[in-house]
C-alpha cells in the first residue's frame, strides 16, 4: 500500500507550534536585558563607590572587622554582578552563584556583628543555615559547567 494516503494527524513540533509568540517574546526579553544591564551598571557604580570608601578607611585607619566587612561586601557585589552577567549570556540564573552569595553575605553579617555578641541560638541557626547552603551547593546536583547548546 505504497500509494495509500495516511489519515493520521501530523504532529507539529513544540518549537514550531510556539513560533507565533516570537515577536512579543523577543521584545520582552530585550526589555529584561535592558533592565539587567541597568542593574549591572548600578552594581558597578556601587562597587566603585565602596572601593573608594574602602581606600579612605585604609588610609585613615579603622578597626579590622569594619575593613573585613567592607571587603566581603565588595565580594558580594562582585558575585551579584557575575550572576547578572551569567543571566545576560545564558538567560538563566546560576543557582550555585546565588548560594555562594548567600554564604558570603551570611558570613559577613556574622563578622560584622561579632560572634561573641550574638545569642547562642542565633549562632546555632546561622551555623545550620550555612551548613545547609553548603550541602545544597555540594550535593544537590547543581551543574557547575555550562550546558551544551548544540544538543538538539
Amino acid at each position: 500500500m505504497e500509494g495509500a494516503i495516511s489519515h493520521q494527524p501530523q504532529r507539529i513540533p513544540r518549537a514550531v507550534a510556539q513560533r507565533g509568540n516570537d515577536g512579543p517574546r523577543k521584545y520582552l526579553e530585550l526589555t529584561q536585558d535592558i533592565i539587567v544591564l541597568g542593574l549591572c551598571a548600578m552594581l558597578f557604580v556601587a562597587m566603585l563607590i565602596k572601593l573608594f570608601q574602602l581606600g579612605n578607611l585604609m588610609l585613615h585607619g579603622t578597626d579590622f572587622s569594619a575593613l573585613v566587612g567592607d571587603v566581603l561586601f565588595i565580594l558580594v557585589l562582585i558575585e551579584l554582578f557575575r550572576l547578572l552577567v551569567i543571566y545576560l549570556e545564558e538567560h538563566r540564573f546560576s543557582v550555585s552563584t546565588m548560594v555562594e552569595v548567600g554564604i558570603v553575605s551570611t558570613l559577613r553579617e556574622i563578622i560584622l556583628k561579632g560572634p561573641m555578641e550574638a545569642d547562642w541560638r542565633q549562632l546555632l541557626v546561622l551555623c545550620v543555615f550555612i551548613l545547609s547552603l553548603g550541602a545544597v551547593l555540594r550535593f544537590s546536583g547543581i551543574q557547575t559547567a555550562p550546558r551544551d547548546k548544540d544538543i538538539s
